[in-house]
């Protein structure tokens, strides 16, 4: 009997064993995992606070239930039957979209701007126009463009040009490594070639092309292959050339300036390789869809979605510059109004006035370019993106900002860790006494055994020692 409990003993302190070691010595990096998904898990409680929420207008009909939609077009008091098939109600859900109502602004007169006036509204705009233009081919251009308030006239004056900032010197190893760091800018670099040949980008071209693109905070570089002539030759760089980098894209764009250039033509490739990411809304359908107009739900990322109405074919550079820079977290449109399709839309809308920037975000559609200090400039509306976009960020608790070794979960389950060892050491320490109890006790019977089979043995012989003798 001493036997089998001692034996049932020893099996499962065997198996406390295993136990133990799979859950000691295998279990840091389950540990650490559990913790970075707890730590993870925090930051979405805080996002659902009442100023993030989601209206039910916001929602794209087509994915509401019937008692929201119902609701929905009860507050907008539209006269319809529940028992209307569903296509019909999402249909007159769509053809409702409420849009924040502002009057229009006083307008400037253009008849009385001078030139260098007309030309600093179109730079600021980032629209190009030639350098011998007249003032009726200026003041046409600015139409194109949309009117000037007088406000914004007066915020143009008093701000006056742009600062050109430093112009980055670059050798063989640091171009990739410096355009990486300004991964929010667009960086042009003017690669200068050897003196002996014969196409040169002038400085009088490549300064005028710095101050038009100061405007959209574009960062500059230079190269002298003179200098620096062995990246020249390995990337076969022998007459003038402008390397862009647009964050976003994978591959970046090389200009080689010829003889017959012109910076209103580099100006013009340059804006149509950075506008890829404005998209040209063409009907109220497109409108209306779950990209611009309406919301998916709480899973959908993008907070904030710009739609811009002008009569101009396509984006101005302002827009282009800052979709490149907002590419992660706006949706950038744009609405041609000079067509049918785009005149419709603005009538839907219930707006005339023109440009006119849209400002779709899960709370509602807001107006921008009517009110005072809404200016249809990159400085401006960076401003104003920067500001609205720190309303849709999730509150973060101070932890949150500690780094990864100093999260309190990870320290926790750590202090967890150590405690569950020593346990499961002091368990197996007990048990392990109890075994080498049970062993004694086994040999303790055994011996008894023994001794009691000699001395019945010693017994016996006597017995017939007696009979014999």
């Amino acid at each position: 009997m001493y036997r089998n409990i001692a034996r049932r003993v020893n099996r499962k302190g065997n198996m406390l064993v295993i136990i133990r070691q799979i859950v000691i010595y295998y279990d840091v990096i389950f540990f650490l995992i559990l913790s970075r998904a707890l730590y993870l898990s925090i930051p979405s409680t805080s996002e659902n606070n009442g100023e993030n929420t989601i209206s039910v207008d916001r929602l794209v009909p087509n994915f509401l239930t019937n008692k929201k939609l119902f609701d929905l077009l009860d507050s907008r008091m539209e006269v319809y039957q529940r028992s209307a098939d569903r296509s019909r109600l999402v249909t007159l859900a769509k053809t409702k979209v409420v849009v924040e109502k502002s009057a229009s602004p006083k307008l400037a007169d253009l008849e009385s701007l001078t030139i260098s006036d007309l030309k600093q509204l179109l730079d600021q705009r980032g629209i190009m126009y030639n350098s011998r233009s007249t003032k009726h081919d200026l003041i046409g251009a600015v139409i194109i463009s949309g009117p000037v308030t007088i406000e914004a006239l007066a915020h143009m004056k008093q701000i006056g040009d742009p600062k050109i900032g430093a112009v980055h010197e670059f050798n063989d190893f640091n171009i990739e490594e410096t355009v990486e760091k300004h991964n929010e800018s667009i960086f042009l670099i003017n690669i200068w070639p050897q003196r002996l040949q014969s196409s040169y980008f002038n400085k009088l071209s490549w300064k005028a092309l710095k101050r038009k693109l100061s405007y959209m905070d574009f960062k500059f570089g230079e190269l002298d292959c003179d200098l620096k002539k062995r990246i020249c030759m390995k990337r076969k760089w022998n007459i003038s050339t402008l390397y862009l980098y647009t964050p976003g894209k994978e591959n970046t764009t090389e200009y080689y300036i010829t003889d017959d250039y012109s910076v209103h033509s580099i100006f013009s490739s340059i804006q149509n390789e950075i506008n890829y990411r404005v998209k040209h809304i063409s009907s109220w359908e497109t409108f209306t869809s779950s990209k611009w107009a309406f919301y998916y739900g709480s899973k959908d990322k993008i907070a904030i979605r710009i739609i811009l109405f002008t009569n101009m074919t396509l984006p101005p550079m302002f827009l282009s510059s800052l979709s490149v820079k907002y590419r992660d977290t706006v949706n950038f449109g744009m609405v041609n109004i000079a067509s049918h399709k785009g005149r419709r839309i603005l009538r839907q809308l219930k707006q005339k006035y023109w440009p006119l920037l849209l400002v779709v975000t899960k709370r509602g559609i807001f107006t921008y370019g009517k009110l005072q200090g809404e200016h249809f400039t990159y400085q401006e509306l960076d401003f104003y993106l920067s500001n609205l976009l720190q309303d849709f960020q999730p509150i973060k608790q101070w932890y949150h900002k500690l780094p990864c070794f100093l999260d309190p979960t990870l320290i926790g389950l750590i202090i967890v860790w150590f405690k569950a060892t020593h346990v499961f050491s002091r368990v197996g320490i007990i048990y392990e006494e109890r075994n080498r109890g049970h062993q004694h006790d086994g040999d303790d019977v055994d011996n008894n055994d023994t001794m009691e089979t000699v001395t019945h043995e010693a017994e016996q012989l006597r017995i017939i020692n007696q009979k014999y003798n």
